[in-house]
């Protein structure tokens, strides 16, 4: 009967060694097995962290640990476990270097590009993205050079760089179309919509959220199915049919649970929060508000408590609750001048400035805008068309009370 002594050194750690091997199958396996399965996921997902940190670091374990990382990422997006998963995507990007696999590394790095993102780490993602996109070129990798430059697009939009959003985007799907890559194409047209419906171009945000919701339907991807409806319910808030953003939006919550997506059921409950403001039910949409901002505080998404506040201080100033509204659209501002988002900054002081004069305070109300003036500057107004007629309207009001 052959065996080994484990009293030698080298006996000890090759017998280690084989054991990470093993597990990593193992697990490789399982994950393969039950990706789909949540509450499964939820219960060895600590299991699962401790097989890949392990074999990490073995040269042998690179292949089937690289494939594991891949198939277990959008999992640990979904369910918020940001920074743990962070640390194993730099470390993952590092063995790709140190094993000269340049194609495996492009991938990891533009998955821990993408969690930065969501992190609101903004300016190490757009570095990450950039210094990937370099080495797409350099290998020809036209799928993840499609890729990188449709998520800076969505960045972009973000930041309210429009036009560079758009170039970024069309090239994006361009590159999509020539290889024929439904997942980029699906991802791009969501994001065009998401451009479209900032720029208040209706019909072109609808035809994008709609192409992009039947790619990801063809393709049964039903993740992206609930970010495209979640997209769609946006629209309809924006042009105020809250019974149909209500009917997206439930379609979105539907697949949120069906996938497990919950860091984007705060997106879903804001929105909902809106649709029933406009709807004229202050008590349900002050219910979803809250929920969305408990997601977001578990979170740490800064920029969706940013936006939930602002949300917030507009109902309250609706139910002339002017204090709680005052509250929380300092809270806003103050979050976006943090993340350096000048679009959010601008928005939330035109809210200011509505609350500011309904309440007679119009020298504070000047003062605000301002410094909204100062913020856009008349070359640059374009890029905020959706604010353009408020800022317009306000110059007015407040002129002529300057004036009498």
């Amino acid at each position: 009967m052959e065996h080994c002594s484990l009293t030698i050194a080298q006996n000890r750690t090759d017998y280690f060694r084989k054991g990470i091997l093993l597990n990593l199958q193992y697990w490789q396996v399982w994950v393969g097995k039950k990706i789909s399965d949540v509450p499964a996921l939820d219960q060895e997902r600590a299991n699962v962290i401790r097989a890949i940190a392990y074999a990490l670091d073995m040269e042998e374990a690179w292949p089937s640990v690289y494939e594991l990382i891949m198939t277990f990422s959008l999992y640990m997006e979904k369910r918020g476990y940001w920074d743990n998963w962070n640390q194993i995507l730099r470390r993952a990007a590092k063995a790709a270097e140190q094993n000269n696999d340049t194609g495996k590394g492009i991938n990891l790095s533009v998955l821990l590009a993408r969690l930065l993102f969501q992190q609101s780490r903004f300016k190490e993602a757009v570095i990450c993205y950039r210094q990937t996109l370099h080495l797409t070129r350099q290998l020809g990798d036209r799928f993840n050079e499609g890729r990188i430059c449709s998520n800076l697009g969505y960045y972009y939009i973000e930041r309210g760089q429009w036009y560079r959003a758009e170039a970024l985007c069309c090239h994006a799907l361009s590159l999509f179309e020539q290889i024929n890559s439904a997942h980029g194409r699906a991802h791009t047209e969501n994001h065009l919509g998401i451009l479209y419906t900032w720029q208040q171009r209706w019909d072109q945000a609808q035809k994008h959220l709609e192409q992009a919701c039947k790619l990801w339907s063809s393709m049964q991807d039903e993740y992206g199915l609930m970010r495209g409806y979640i997209n769609l319910g946006g629209l309809y808030n924006w042009i105020k049919y809250p019974d149909k953003s209500m009917f997206y939006l439930e379609k979105a919550l539907h697949q949120a649970q069906l996938t497990g997506a919950e860091t984007d059921m705060g997106t879903i409950y804001m929105n909902m929060g809106v649709s029933y403001r406009l709807a004229g039910d202050f008590s349900m949409a002050e219910n979803y508000a809250k929920q969305a901002e408990i997601i977001f505080q578990h979170f740490s998404n800064t920029t969706g408590l940013a936006q939930v506040w602002d949300n917030m201080g507009v109902l309250y100033f609706k139910q002339g609750k002017l204090q709680k509204a005052n509250q929380y659209l300092e809270r806003s501002l103050n979050m976006w001048r943090t993340l350096n988002n000048r679009k959010g900054e601008i928005r939330t002081l035109m809210e200011m400035i509505e609350f500011e004069l309904a309440t007679g305070n119009l020298l504070q109300a000047q003062i605000l805008l301002k410094k909204v003036e100062q913020l856009i500057g008349q070359n640059r107004m374009m890029q905020y068309q959706d604010l353009q007629e408020r800022f317009i309207y306000y110059h007015q009001q407040l002129g002529e009370h300057s004036t009498a």
